[in-house]
């Protein structure tokens, strides 16, 4: 006598399958969402420490020399050249959110890092008070991952810092 599947074993297997294939896309979507919000910290670094790292050896910014460099911390990052108007940097899906300098508890809007050529320091401002210290997280809307960094005047580096949740 020849053995066969039943019409219902057969739908018993390719519901399994179908549920494993769902389980799995959703996985790898939530991983691609995950690389993706990577891949905007990596830029917004990338950005900042190219800034950085070209104030140390030059006093050129695209082209054009400069006696103050301002980076302008909002909602996303731009800088400006000698008071000139802000060029944005054009990396989307994100925010920067929490701006906050030594004193706890108090949020602002904006942060000016005032760059001057081959030197290592830089000026941490509010517009109004300069500060030793800056806080802020990178956000990304889309996942809501966080990023956190510090930066001190008196080196100017981007430091990644554990988030306190």
């Amino acid at each position: 006598m020849k053995k066969a599947f039943t019409l219902i074993e057969m739908v018993i297997v390719l519901l399994v399958i179908w549920i494993l294939l769902a389980a799995t896309m959703k996985f790898g979507s939530n991983r691609i969402i995950d690389l993706k919000a990577q891949s905007i910290k990596e830029q917004f670094v990338g950005y900042y420490n190219d800034i950085y790292s070209q104030n140390m050896t030059s006093s050129f910014r695209d082209g054009k020399k400069y006696q103050q460099l301002v980076v302008v911390l909002t909602t996303g990052i731009s800088y400006s050249v000698d008071a000139l108007p802000l060029i944005d940097s054009k990396i989307s899906g994100m925010s920067i959110q929490n701006l906050r300098f030594e004193t706890e508890g108090m949020l602002f809007p904006l942060s000016h890092l005032l760059f001057v050529p081959y030197q290592l320091w830089c000026g941490i401002t509010d517009g109004t008070t300069s500060w030793n210290i800056l806080y802020f997280n990178l956000v990304i809307p889309e996942n809501g991952k966080q990023y956190c960094f510090e930066i001190k005047s008196e080196t100017c580096k981007l430091v990644e810092q554990h988030c306190n949740d």
